[in-house]
C-alpha cells in the first residue's frame, strides 16, 4: 500500500523532538514498514481525526517498534500521510490483541 507524505507533513514527523521532550522522531520510511506489516491494524475512521481520517497501527523494524500513522485518502485513491508516533495506550493494546490469535475482538 503507498503512502505519500509531503514534504512539510513529512519534516513534522521528523521533528517530533522539538516539539516534546523526549520523544521518537519518526523517518518517513518507517511508516512504508508499518503499511507493510503483515498484522497491521486500521481503524476508521480514527478516534481522535478531526478530519476523518484513517490510523494505520503497525511495526516498524527499523523503528523496533509499534507505530500509529494518520493518514486519508485524496479523491485518486491515493494514501497521504498526516502524522505517526509510536503506539501506546489503546493503540498498543489494540495492535497487541489483534494479532494474539488472528482474529478480531
Amino acid at each position: 500500500m503507498g503512502l505519500y507524505w509531503a514534504d512539510e507533513d513529512a519534516a513534522y514527523i521528523q521533528s517530533r523532538s522539538t516539539r516534546y521532550a523526549g520523544a521518537l522522531d519518526i523517518e518517513p520510511a518507517w511508516t512504508a514498514e508499518v503499511m507493510a506489516d503483515e498484522r497491521l491494524v486500521k481503524v476508521s475512521p480514527y478516534p481522535t481525526s478531526r478530519v476523518g481520517a484513517t490510523g494505520f497501527i503497525g511495526y516498524s523494524p527499523s523503528a523496533g517498534k509499534v507505530l500509529v500513522v494518520i493518514a486519508y485518502r485524496d479523491l485518486d485513491g491515493d494514501l497521504h500521510g498526516m502524522n505517526a508516533r509510536p503506539a501506546s495506550g489503546r493503540d498498543l493494546a489494540t495492535y497487541l490483541k489483534e494479532g494474539d490469535d488472528g482474529e478480531e475482538s
